[in-house]
């Protein structure tokens, strides 16, 4: 996570090709060999752009997924303040399986235009991405109507209690949260993060809004504030985005093709395994257990907006920066991002899993304070994945035969999670679901971690120990505070915790610090990275 510079491999006179390293049966390029093509103020001038992006990207993100955020966890505690938990477990559940349809489907399709619009215009032009974003609008058209019929077909059987007139609401959110995460691609590959922010803000306010009047008047329509909010934003994107006329379509057919049906793959089985999750809470506990499931996730959720929104602005740049050749910086931007995240997240997710139940209880009230075990162990899979985004990142901008890595990574920890729920989600309840959660998401996220930092560099020894402790400390003090959630020991563990993290990571916490006040954001990809 925090790496020396004497940790890097050593990297070879200019004009030097990149090296292919084995690992296991897989090949990866070592990304600190490759040199930057661009000559000397040219690179400086790229470089100075990819950090401007990612830097006000990062920060427009932040803006909307904030509010994005913080509108699922109201809209929630809406639905769980008004009606009880096995209310909630089926509206959760319904919610769950529309995302998780789209996560296959619209969201790669975007993740596609989040890759290849940037890449080719910086390299063929506006109109070889505009033939690709054609191309891209119209797989996503078909997608997304294939499952929606698969849904109405399967729908009864998938969400058990939930009738017709129910599942014509899940099929309407499928429709229109596949629509929003598109064009939410689609306006990133344009590098318009500040209009995605501003539709973000004005979707969510109007989703809050009729949320409010549909729980006191039509508590039946629960989705259908989503789904407007939804939809409103994807017709606003659409409005937003340049147009350019297509030209031929470049040579990418198989490279296309084959990035968004492993990208299909790896959201389905990563994001869409904590999605899915909550269908199997629903089946295999009770009402009042599938509730606090419920309840927990909501309160989850909202750790996943951070990475994701500098995931949304350093994709597309990492993409730019793949297409001129200057992996040394993205090597760089690596270490950076990842030591950034875990000075953020560690201490953060570890707070709430200590101030858990009591969290539980504010929000939702008494009857989902039994989630708070769920809760700790569901952040402790947040932490992990929170840590690989940067190297997820980084290797799914790479060509094909690197993008499929973290895919396949999420397709194994998948089923690593659904073994484990078949041996665990019976008879342990809603605590077997967050358990088989985190056994696979050792394996989604630990498998690009370990990868991309063998090729830039492992950690020191020192930092590494570091790390070790406070994830020890992390979990005796969260199971402390979940077994017994009494004021006292809730205060006691999050002081205790916070002043000793800040004690091991003194220094790493200084650095940071220096590194977000610089001119640049960071410094320049020849700097030597001081930790």
């Amino acid at each position: 996570m925090m790496q020396g510079a004497a940790q890097r491999p050593s990297v070879p006179r200019s004009g030097a090709p990149a090296r292919a390293v084995g690992v296991g049966r897989i090949k990866v390029v070592d990304m600190t060999v490759r040199n930057d093509t661009l000559p000397g103020a040219a690179g400086q001038a790229a470089h100075r752009r990819l950090v401007g992006r990612l830097l006000r990207g990062t920060a427009w993100s932040m803006v909307g997924i904030a509010a994005l955020g913080l509108t699922r966890l109201i809209y929630t505690a809406l639905v769980g303040r008004t009606g009880d938990p096995a209310r909630l477990a089926e509206v959760n559940a319904q919610v769950s399986l529309a995302f998780f349809a789209t996560f296959a489907t619209a969201a790669a399709t975007g993740a596609g235009a989040s890759k290849f619009l940037p890449l080719l215009t910086a390299s063929s032009g506006p109109a070889a991405a505009a033939a690709v974003r054609r191309r891209l609008r119209h797989w996503t058209i078909l997608s997304t109507g294939t499952v929606t019929a698969g849904i109405a077909a399967l729908g009864p059987w998938l969400l058990p209690g939930t009738g017709y007139d129910g599942v014509v609401e899940v099929c309407a959110l499928t429709v229109a949260y596949g629509a929003y995460s598109y064009t939410k691609s689609v306006l990133y590959g344009f590098h318009l993060a500040h209009r995605y922010a501003v539709l973000e803000v004005c979707a969510d306010t109007a989703i809050l809004v009729l949320t409010v009047a549909a729980v006191w008047w039509a508590p039946d329509l629960v989705l259908a504030p989503l789904v407007i909010g939804y939809a409103a934003f994807a017709i606003g994107a659409t409005l937003s985005t340049p147009r350019h006329v297509p030209g031929p379509i470049p040579p990418v057919g198989a490279e296309l093709g084959g990035f968004v049906a492993f990208t299909a793959l790896g959201i389905a089985a990563g994001q869409g395994f904590f999605q899915i999750s909550m269908v199997v809470a629903r089946h295999t506990a009770d009402g009042g257990d599938a509730g606090a499931y419920a309840a927990a996730m909501a309160l989850v959720s909202p750790a996943f907006f951070l990475p994701r929104a500098l995931a949304l602005a350093f994709f597309p740049a990492a993409a730019e920066a793949v297409g001129r050749g200057d992996d040394r910086a993205l090597a760089q931007h690596t270490r950076q991002l990842t030591r950034l995240l875990w000075l953020a997240a560690a201490p953060a997710l570890t707070v709430a899993a200590i101030v858990g139940t009591p969290a539980l209880r504010l929000v939702f009230g008494p009857s989902y304070e039994g989630g708070g075990p769920v809760l700790a162990i569901l952040l402790g899979a947040v932490l992990l994945y929170v840590l690989a985004v940067p190297s997820v990142n980084v290797l799914s901008a790479q060509p094909l035969r690197f993008a499929r890595i973290p895919p396949l990574a999420s397709t194994v920890g998948g089923l690593v999670g659904a073994v484990t729920w078949l041996v665990l989600a019976e008879r342990l309840g809603a605590v077997g679901v967050a358990c088989g959660y985190l056994a696979g998401m050792l394996v989604q996220a630990g498998t690009p971690l370990t990868i991309t930092f063998r090729r830039i560099g492992p950690p020191r020894p020192a930092t590494a120990a570091r790390v070790v402790l406070s994830l020890l400390v992390s979990v005796g003090l969260g199971w402390l505070a979940v077994a017994d959630p009494q004021p006292i020991v809730v205060g006691v563990g999050v002081v205790g915790y916070l002043a000793i993290f800040c004690v091991l990571f003194r220094r790493d916490l200084v650095a940071t610090a220096r590194i977000v006040r610089h001119k640049g954001g960071f410094p320049k990809p020849s700097a030597p990275l001081t930790t």
